[in-house]
């Protein structure tokens, strides 16, 4: 389906009916890797309409040459969760730069915001100044790794902690399918723009439930830096998942199969 929202074609869907569920997917990909990872867990579970949706220049959504920021990401992103559930409640969820929009969106929507959940989220935008940790390989399968191509390896090599065929085929298919499609001078335009306002600046915490996933081993945004957020939350868990990076979701999914239950558990509907 296609909503055009500031100029923009917006393709997204929506699966089962309830409490709206918005999903904001990271930076370059699409929202199928979003997709992916909550529908399993979604599948037993009645009232929650997930609307899954692809952001300005990414996946099958159109682009727009006067995006120039991340403000402006954010008046779309806005723009479209007031056209599809106007003033309903609903829960927050954002991956990697998703969690960086997300913030965003409770900063100025947070009266509707039922829950929020962080996976990998950026929190320091411009990547000089994250604290990251050093890369390390939790487990590879030789064989398996042996058998990629030499482009399809390069793509994983220092992302993936765990290199194994049934990672692999998770990155394969939520993933790189997304990798070809962005609009690269919209990315390029917003790579290194923060919001021109104090995004975790609140006049008081957030006080519903909040789940915040991190790896220990992810070197795109790391995990230290979520501390400096976490009192902004009254009812957060944040947990940082050992032997994973910045595809904890692929890379330890039992784990966060867990806690994200355990979170949707807690939020009053």
């Amino acid at each position: 389906m296609i909503q055009r929202i500031c100029d923009t074609d917006i393709s997204y869907e929506i699966v089962g009916q309830g409490v709206p569920v918005i999903n904001l997917h990271g930076y370059g990909i699409d929202h199928c890797s979003m997709k992916a990872s909550l529908e399993p867990i979604f599948a037993d579970r009645k009232g929650f309409q997930r609307i899954y949706f692809d952001l300005p220049g990414m996946g099958r959504s159109g682009t727009n040459p006067q995006i120039l920021t991340s403000d402006d990401m954010l008046e779309v992103v806005m723009q479209f969760i007031d056209r599809l559930i106007p003033d309903q409640p609903f829960i927050l969820t954002g991956l990697s730069y998703g969690g960086y929009l997300a913030r965003g969106v409770l900063h100025k929507m947070r009266d509707r915001v039922l829950g929020l959940l962080l996976i990998c989220p950026v929190i320091g935008f411009r990547r000089t100044t994250r604290q990251l940790p050093d890369f390390r390989l939790w487990e590879r399968d030789e064989a398996f790794m042996s058998q990629l191509t030499p482009n399809e390896f390069e793509t994983i090599d220092q992302f993936l902690t765990i290199q194994t065929k049934r990672v692999w085929e998770r990155f394969n298919q939520e993933i790189n399918p997304s990798l070809s499609l962005p609009d690269i001078g919209l990315m390029e335009r917003i790579r290194d723009t923060e919001f021109s306002f104090e995004v975790d600046t609140q006049e008081s915490p957030f006080d519903s439930p909040a789940l915040i996933l991190l790896g220990r081993s992810d070197v795109a945004v790391g995990y230290k830096d979520a501390w400096e957020i976490y009192d902004n939350f009254t009812d957060a868990t944040l947990v940082v998942l050992g032997r994973s990076g910045h595809s904890l979701q692929m890379e330890q999914s039992s784990l966060f199969d867990v806690h994200v239950r355990a979170w949707l558990d807690q939020i009053l509907i």
